[in-house]
């Protein structure tokens, strides 16, 4: 009999998503359904959405958003308070800087501006005490995962993988997972991962040269400087939001980071080119 019932895929996020699952059709569906909401709350391409809103309109009024991305926000800054700042969806002014995130409508972002400037009202709207260009595509990606398997249970499934470009989540099922290092490592390990979730990330790929500074789509969010990108990072933890947005402070801090893995209960692999692989906080990674 075979193990899962239903295995589809389809494009969202910037990149493709495929579900199994043992449940019914319909979960499936009501899956994708959930991911793509998400993609069109947290756009930062599309005009329409919360962020684009936000980024518009947040420093003059609060902003009501949906409760998707209230929930995306709080978390954002609760892993940007843990870090010191090192994780800061505010960099986006830098990112559009290095051409990485296209010029959105709109004021220009205030040099200045950090996470410390995004306030969550008591009504569920969102105010920014200056202009900011906010970007969740450090950690909406997890979160469409998350929320993506939660509906697939809610729905009867008890087996299933949920794989978003590299950002995987698993329930009732050991899946294993190659580290599919970028960077031309010799060797790539083999996770085996049951009931948690995964999230990997690299500036190999992406990275160019601008301003006499090598560029990649991670920022340092304390130094405002980009991140290295010869590192791979593969971060472990209950929620696949949380393990996405772990991994931009490894890339960022490298070993360094250790101790907010340990503060959310995660542990990472990290490849770096000159010191090869490197195991962080080897614990057992909690249940979201």
């Amino acid at each position: 009999m075979p193990l899962f019932s239903t295995e589809r895929a389809q494009p969202w996020l910037g990149t493709i998503v495929s579900i199994r699952s043992d449940g019914p059709r319909d979960a499936t569906s009501a899956a994708f359904e959930e991911i793509a909401l998400v993609h069109r709350l947290m756009s930062f391409h599309d005009p329409a959405s919360d962020v684009s809103r936000l980024n518009r309109e947040g420093h003059v009024r609060p902003v009501t958003v949906h409760p998707y991305t209230r929930e995306v926000l709080d978390w954002a800054l609760r892993i940007a308070a843990a870090s010191g700042g090192c994780f800061d969806i505010s960099i986006g002014r830098e990112l559009v800087e290095w051409g990485l995130l296209p010029h959105p409508e709109g004021p220009g972002a205030e040099p200045d501006g950090t996470w410390r400037d995004i306030e969550l009202q008591a009504d569920g709207s969102v105010f920014l005490h200056c202009p900011l260009w906010i970007d969740l595509g450090g950690i909406a990606k997890g979160y469409a995962v998350d929320r993506a398997m939660g509906r697939l249970l809610a729905q009867g499934a008890e087996r299933a993988v949920v794989n978003a470009g590299g950002d995987i989540r698993v329930h009732g099922l050991t899946e294993p997972i190659r580290l599919s290092v970028e960077t031309g490592a010799d060797t790539m390990p083999m996770l085996e991962l049951t009931n948690g979730s995964v999230a990997s990330s690299s500036g190999h790929l992406q990275r160019r040269e601008i301003q006499g500074m090598t560029c990649g789509p991670h920022v340092h969010g304390i130094r405002r400087k980009p991140a290295p990108t010869d590192r791979f990072v593969c971060v472990l933890a209950g929620k696949c939001m949380v393990a996405d947005a772990l991994t931009k402070v490894v890339m960022a801090e490298g070993n360094k980071a250790a101790g907010i893995l340990d503060e959310f209960g995660a542990s990472a692999y990290v490849h770096d080119p000159a010191e090869g692989w490197n195991h962080l906080n080897c614990i057992k990674v909690a249940n979201a």
